[in-house]
């Protein structure tokens, strides 16, 4: 049998996108194993999803087809499902990953095109069920599956999680083409990439689950916290470095700092390698040592869980930290010159006006350390998921995941008191007191094809330095574009109207609107909003002479 690995279509060709590691793993398993696997990437490619799958599944004589991601991904998902089943109607499906293990019976049952699901770490079991479906094998053997017989959901009993990471082989990068993925970043994509001229990232996972069960996090029961041996990692970031020259390494550990000393070896192995890299941090497992060490082995960036300053908040959540080790962790990483990324998360159940104000009030009173603020969401199967559907604030679990995981009102304020909230908390980084200016030294265009490509000189409004930035290109016509400072490393937020004024003619503006309209299909509510904040900006800087009322 021919098996055929599907990455969903996320974005059009040209755009930036999540390379998951699901599937790449996935995929290196079964060819180990000697299974004819065909990999398939459309995120990369103008043809349609439809021509692309239907090229794959006819010229390869596709027998089974795999795929998955997360829950958020439901609608790319249940379309590659959906065509695959249109072009041979007796193909098999197969998709694993969040969507079908922290939710397998409405997942399954909600979408109609599903023939196995695969729940939890699906290694060891994709195997297993190619061989079962090859040789026609009785299938309720295999651990860790979901599937229908005569209209009856089966479970089979749980897959205990692999123990030894080392056996799990490298993702295959080659076969969803990651060299094509490498060329999709640019200094201009995420503020994370502007500490470079030249963006090269490598993605490793060195470590699986998490020690702790936050309230909004899930975790499948039986998957506890396990790390890969340091040799078995710098082999797979030697791997990357030798055959892509990646410059830049993202760990995409839930948690990275569980153990001090497994740090402290790390920052001595990886520092040689001269890679700026970043990963996910608790702030109680860092100290001015640790921070110093890291920081001189190439670490750029701390990613911590904040999510609140109240304890009573904290406690909710279920965090294990206090506000005052949010506190003391950010201040001693500032002061190491790392940067900060950290969101404070409103809506907890016990969230109230008292506790988002003291939130607030940190985030106000530290613009420095650059926090986010965003609104709770409840994901499947999430302890607080579990509550908003018991009391019934979710009545269909399909149609909530079909809709994108819409905010819910889990707190005891008023909806209208939460509606507000939440739109403060949308318009909150264009307030200037909540910002870390970065000031235009000078802007120079280098070229203009595709299109204009800038060096940008800015000034940081904390340090006074100024840093060159190349290869710079405008992604919208927000007010607002961040960077990381390149000296003292905080977040900087500098205005897309002094950074790349030569942009701001009316054929590029209405083209902006017209390709995030047609390209990525905005509902016309969002694209109304855009237009506002896009009129709003240029009434401000005095572009325009246009009534408000109008605006």
């Amino acid at each position: 049998m021919n098996f055929l690995l599907v990455f969903p279509k996320y974005v059009e060709k040209g755009k930036m996108y999540d390379f998951y590691f699901g599937l790449s793993i996935i995929s290196s398993c079964m060819k180990k194993k000697g299974y004819n696997v065909f990999c398939l990437n459309p995120n990369h490619y103008e043809e349609s999803i439809e021509k692309q799958l239907l090229d794959s599944i006819i010229k390869n004589n596709i027998d089974v087809l795999c795929t998955g991601g997360m829950s958020v991904h439901y609608k790319e998902i249940n379309v590659v499902l959906e065509i695959a089943k249109n072009i041979k109607p007796n193909i098999i499906t197969i998709v694993g990953g969040a969507i079908v293990t922290s939710n397998p019976k409405v997942t399954c049952w909600g979408i109609k095109n599903i023939d196995f699901g695969v729940i939890g770490e699906g290694e060891e079991t994709i195997v297993e069920l190619a061989d079962v479906i090859i040789n026609n094998k009785d299938k309720s053997s295999i651990k860790g599956i979901a599937y229908f017989k005569d209209n009856e959901y089966i479970l089979t009993q749980d897959r205990i999680p692999i123990k030894d990471l080392d056996k799990v082989p490298i993702p295959d990068y080659e076969g969803f083409e990651y060299e094509e993925y490498m060329k999709l970043f640019s200094p201009s994509e995420n503020h994370f990439f502007s500490i470079l001229d030249d963006v090269r990232p490598g993605y490793i996972m060195a470590s699986r689950s998490c020690p702790f069960n936050c309230t909004f996090c899930y975790h499948h029961p039986l998957s506890k916290y396990r790390q890969r041996s340091l040799d078995n990692v710098f082999f797979e970031i030697e791997y990357l470095i030798n055959k892509y020259n990646i410059n830049y390494l993202s760990i995409s550990d839930e948690l990275f700092s569980f153990d001090k000393e497994r740090m402290y070896e790390f920052a001595k192995r990886i520092k040689k390698y001269k890679l700026k890299w970043w990963t996910n941090f608790r702030v109680s497992d860092v100290d001015k040592n640790i921070l110093e060490t890291l920081r001189d082995s190439g670490l750029f960036m701390m990613s911590y869980g904040i999510e609140s300053m109240s304890n009573k908040i904290l406690k909710s959540m279920k965090k294990h930290i206090t506000k005052f080790q949010i506190g003391n962790a950010l201040k001693l990483t500032y002061e190491a010159k790392i940067n900060i990324q950290g969101n404070i998360i409103l809506g907890d159940l016990e969230e109230t006006e008292e506790t988002i104000k003291e939130s607030v009030d940190f985030i106000e009173s530290y613009p420095e350390y650059g926090v986010n603020l965003v609104m709770i969401r409840t994901y499947p199967f999430s302890q607080i998921y579990k509550y908003a559907v018991s009391n019934r604030l979710i009545k269909d679990e399909f149609k909530h995941m079909v809709n994108g995981f819409p905010l819910i009102n889990l707190t005891k304020m008023s909806d209208k008191k939460y509606q507000e909230i939440s739109i403060y908390v949308e318009n909150f980084t264009d307030e200037n007191k909540h910002i870390n200016y970065g000031n235009i030294v000078d802007s120079k265009i280098i070229s203009s094809f595709p299109e204009n490509i800038y060096t940008l000189k800015i000034k940081c409004s904390k340090c006074d330095q100024i840093s060159e930035y190349r290869n710079m290109t405008q992604k919208s016509f927000r007010t607002y574009f961040k960077v990381i400072c390149r000296n003292c490393y905080i977040h900087l937020t500098v205005e897309n109207l002094k950074a790349y004024r030569k942009n701001y003619t009316t054929v590029s503006i209405i083209t902006s609107i017209l390709v995030k309209y047609f390209r990525q299909q905005i509902n016309t509510n969002f694209v109304a909003k855009y237009i506002y904040s896009m009129l709003r900006d240029l009434k401000h800087k005095k572009l325009i002479n246009i009534s408000n009322k109008y605006v």
